[in-house]
């Protein structure tokens, strides 16, 4: 394996880390604070290629694999995780996998380019990642499906152009895409998270909301395999987000230390603080090691089910032992909004429920491991 960078990961890297320290990082606690999706932004991250960049060329995108998706989720959740817009890269994925070269041409080119948003909704006000209890309901009317149901914890619901939406009927687990302003689709309410504040999440209703064949993504009664091809990719990209905040809550402490004055030293030259910064160094390291094997696997096209659960499990535990220790380390400057430290504390810890809580990957691993 090799463990180098290339010269376009490396390239396509200091892009995106350019662009939240002279464009996102100045402009985040307004949106976070409001909770507000940052719509401009998100147009610059489209245009600049970072939407793209996983996907093959023949489908518009740099060709430069998972491991560009895994960079630039990286890079952008230092500015926090609510930047990093995981439904958009899974509905990507799912048209990727399983649309239709009609579903590619309507889509995938206004996706790769920002001029759309994508959200995806699974989750129900009494429903997570058990698809057996799913309520939301799938009829087949001639050459149209009537969907009926509530989809609550949705990440860009209101903002998002399309939403690939889950729903059951006796057949099995069904995917749509449901266009913004469908008849039978309403926002019920928006919804006050304490992290990933810059991608609102809602609660919305499908109501007799009626769809053409044309936006069944797969087989009706296959979903399960669209989810699974998605969600294994896209949990790479939750781990990412997660060693993000875990990397700049590490370099901000570092340059805190060194300048920081304790009496005649400085906070650095504490054996304390220098054992904290190994440990959380060494931990770091190992879990980008993990996600970089993962990406790997997964564009050889294997399937990834254990290592994508191993990657998010190991790097979300990470990200908010070293958030804490960060904040351990630099005392009541870490305790400061300003300082970004609870942005970062308030991310990590969501990011240990998004796309499958951390209990839920562990199931998962075991499952693998026992071959259950």
């Amino acid at each position: 394996m090799d463990f180098e960078l290339s010269p376009e990961h490396k390239e396509l890297q200091l892009s995106a880390r350019r662009l939240v320290e002279q464009r996102i990082l100045p402009l985040i606690m307004s949106y976070e604070e409001r909770s507000v999706f940052p719509q401009e932004i998100f147009r610059e991250i489209g245009a600049q290629g970072f939407l793209k960049a996983h996907m093959p060329k023949e489908c518009g995108g740099l060709g430069l694999g998972t491991l560009a998706y895994c960079l630039v989720s990286e890079e952008l959740a230092k500015a926090g995780a609510g930047m990093t817009h995981n439904g958009h890269f899974q509905t990507e994925k799912m048209l990727l996998d399983y649309g239709t070269p009609e579903q590619r041409g309507k889509y995938l080119a206004k996706l790769l380019s920002g001029e759309y948003l994508a959200a995806t909704a699974i989750t129900e006000p009494t429903v997570g990642s058990s698809f057996a209890n799913m309520q939301t309901r799938v009829e087949k009317r001639g050459d149209t499906f009537i969907l009926n149901g509530v989809k609550t914890l949705i990440n860009d619901a209101a903002e998002a152009d399309v939403i690939n939406v889950f729903a059951k009927s006796d057949e099995g687990i069904s995917v749509f895409l449901v266009e913004k302003g469908m008849p039978g689709f309403q926002i019920l309410k928006k919804q006050d998270p304490i992290g990933m504040r810059s991608s609102p999440i809602y609660e919305f209703e499908l109501k007799d909301c009626a769809v053409k064949t044309e936006q069944l993504v797969g087989k009706f009664g296959e979903g399960l395999k669209a989810f699974f091809s998605a969600f294994n990719f896209s949990r790479l990209g939750n781990a990412s987000a997660a060693l993000g905040i875990a990397q700049a809550s590490l370099e901000k402490t570092l340059h805190y230390i060194k300048q920081r004055q304790v009496g005649s030293r400085v906070v650095s030259e504490f054996q304390g603080i220098r054992w904290m910064l190994a440990e959380m160094s060494t931990q770091l390291e190992a879990a980008r090691l993990l996600r970089n094997r993962a990406a790997t696997l997964e564009d050889k096209k294997q399937d990834i089910s254990l290592e994508s659960s191993q990657t998010k499990l190991l790097c979300v535990e990470v990200a908010n032992r070293i958030v804490g220790d960060c904040i351990q380390a630099t005392g009541r400057y870490g305790c400061l909004r300003d300082s970004l430290f609870e942005l970062y504390l308030r991310d990590a810890k969501l990011l240990g429920t998004a796309g499958g809580s951390l209990e839920v990957m562990k199931n998962n691993i075991a499952k693998r491991l026992i071959g259950d």
